[in-house]
């Protein structure tokens, strides 16, 4: 099961120049500091979906797996408390469509 995650802009560069190792100082924006220490807290691990990303329209895109249901709304829950996270939803399974 993959969360998916909209972050904006300014955070979601910010994360991105820190995954990536292009981040030269210990600490970025706060609120991508807020987000990191809600990741540690739940035990998950925050993924880029386009990794390395600057352009606009590709950057703000980020998931965590998780097994379950119960976990995903929790990391949800979690991630909307926060005003720079645009969306955060389950991403539907892949299949055929209903006919």
């Amino acid at each position: 099961m993959r969360v998916m995650i909209q972050l904006g802009q300014d955070v979601a560069l910010d994360l991105q120049n820190r995954l990536s190792g292009a981040s030269t100082t210990p600490k970025g924006n706060p609120k991508t500091e807020q987000l990191l220490h809600a990741v540690a807290e739940l035990g998950v691990r925050l993924q880029p979906v386009h990794p390395g990303q600057t352009h606009p329209l590709l950057a703000p895109y980020f998931m965590v797996e998780t097994n379950d249901k119960k976990t995903a709304e929790q990391i949800i829950s979690a991630f909307k408390r926060f005003d720079f996270v645009e969306a955060a939803y389950v991403r539907p399974e892949d299949g055929l469509p209903n006919e």
